[in-house]
């Protein structure tokens, strides 16, 4: 079984995603649509990217939608911001309400190894990037081929309804 709490090894290295947006340190949550291989995460975006991924009305909530195709593995949950320093990235740079990249990560190293005939055959491709965006109440990690920000937009519903239209 893939864990991603398992000790990470010397090689995976935590680096930032500049392309996505940074998670607001609000109340909202994020939300995460899924069908077999791909994954839209979306969530409310920090105000300091508002003129970066703007512009917005004064009265918007802005929220991205990220998609991660040809995804293998995911899970959004614990831990959250708090108690952050418990995940096994944080001493590798995981920051809290963050977008990142793991470089050489030890969990793709971990899935390239599962046989071929142990996984199903629609997850049999093998996946090549980690990412992690950490949250105030949780953390998403998923290992996908790759991933895209499909929008910004002012409301979480008009995020959710497009994530939902992609993942049909």
């Amino acid at each position: 079984m893939v864990s991603t709490f398992d000790a990470p090894q010397q090689e995976d290295e935590v680096v930032l995603l500049d392309s996505a947006p940074h998670p607001a340190a609000d109340t909202a949550e994020p939300f995460l649509v899924a069908s077999d291989r791909r994954v839209v995460l979306t969530y409310p975006i920090a105000e300091a990217d508002f003129e970066r991924f703007g512009p917005f009305d004064p009265d918007d909530d802005p929220f991205c939608a990220v998609l991660f195709p040809g995804t293998v593995f995911h899970r959004l949950g614990p831990p959250g911001d708090e108690d952050l320093g418990i995940h096994p990235l944080t001493a590798q740079g995981l920051r809290g309400y963050s977008a990142h990249e793991v470089v050489n990560s030890s969990l793709c190293a971990e899935i390239a190894a599962v046989p071929p005939g142990a996984m199903p055959v629609a997850t049999a491709a093998p996946a090549r990037r980690h990412f992690v965006i950490t949250f105030g109440e949780s953390t998403f990690e998923c290992v996908a081929s790759d991933y895209t920000v499909i929008g910004v937009f002012g409301a979480g519903e008009i995020a959710s309804r497009e994530a939902f239209a992609l993942v049909r």
